[in-house]
């Protein structure tokens, strides 16, 4: 590695242990507390044995941390190459690293294949989002688009459905099956303005989650949960 190559801190347990075991970066060295165990730290210990990665003691009541390359993000072109079946998740206007990191963890817990955010209107894959992700994010490809309406124009003339998530919209239910099952890219808007109107123009479906409480919405990452295993549900029903 150059020394001008980035490094990048990763915090907590778990997003240590699951960069390692992702695999998609080097992960150089890891600091430790002086004392605690349990099945989380067991593992951590297994891993670093099995990498040959370095570690070294750190100060009491402070999280493992490690240094690692930087976050391999791509190409939103280079996620429409992967061969499909071809889930994605898009993020308009989400700028709250926790709420990126909870979209991501639903997403992968979803068998999404990978994330889609813009350049200027998204927050970094640092810290707070692995954390927010419990390390989920360290198994999903992430990649960046100058220009999500683009992106999103793009991938329906690559033939996914376009699903486009708003208050009011039609329920999951009524969603055909075959279009859930499908190649498809769900979009999740900020939770102050929801989608723009050119990303919800785009839309094959907007869908939307039926409230019976008093409170108007949901916090965007909730609803991304809902619809996201929703979605992997009729996916598993369709052997997708």
């Amino acid at each position: 590695m150059s020394r001008s190559e980035k490094l990048e801190t990763i915090e907590g347990l778990r997003p240590v242990v699951e960069a390692i075991r992702a695999g998609r970066r080097r992960v150089l060295e890891v600091t430790l507390p002086p004392s605690g165990g349990g099945p989380g730290m067991d593992e951590l210990a297994w891993l670093l044995r099995e990498a040959g990665i370095a570690s070294k003691p750190g100060r009491a009541g402070d999280p493992v941390v490690a240094r690692a390359e930087a976050f391999p993000e791509e190409t939103f072109e280079e996620l429409l190459m992967e061969e499909g079946p071809r889930f994605l998740v898009g993020l308009d206007l989400v700028t709250d690293v926790g709420n990126l990191g909870s979209i991501a963890r639903s997403a992968e817990a979803s068998g999404v294949t990978g994330l889609v955010l813009e350049h200027r209107r998204a927050p970094p894959i640092g810290a707070g989002a692995m954390r927010a992700s419990a390390g989920a994010i360290e198994h999903l490809r992430v990649g960046r688009t100058p220009n999500l309406r683009k992106a999103l124009e793009l991938a329906a003339a690559e033939g996914l459905s376009v699903l486009v998530a708003e208050p009011g919209g039609h329920p999951i239910e009524e969603i055909s099956p075959e279009l859930l099952s499908g190649e498809l890219v769900w979009v999740f808007g900020s939770e102050e303005r929801g989608t723009r109107a050119a990303i919800r123009a785009l839309a094959t479906e907007v869908v939307g989650i039926p409230l019976v409480g008093a409170v108007a919405s949901l916090n965007v990452a909730a609803a991304a949960a809902f619809l996201l295993l929703r979605t992997a549900e009729f996916r598993r029903a369709n052997r997708v």
